[in-house]
């Protein structure tokens, strides 16, 4: 980083090609944690879109008799 130039950034912040993200999601990291938090993101995602639909056909019925 240069000093006083607020946009020049360290080295260690420099985007590296060595530590870029796979481009093929089979060569992420599979531990026990990350299988767990993802299927916890996977079930959260399900139940906030049933929850989501229950709204949904809630308003439209609401609508339908004359709201």
């Amino acid at each position: 980083m240069k000093p006083g130039d607020p946009t020049s950034k360290a080295g260690d912040e420099l985007l590296s090609l060595d530590r870029r993200a796979p481009s093929d999601p089979a060569e992420y990291p599979h531990d026990d944690e990350f299988l767990a938090q993802q299927q916890k993101i996977e079930r959260l995602n399900q139940y906030y879109d049933e929850v989501v639909a229950e709204l949904r056909a809630l308003l439209a019925q609401d609508r339908g008799d004359g709201g």
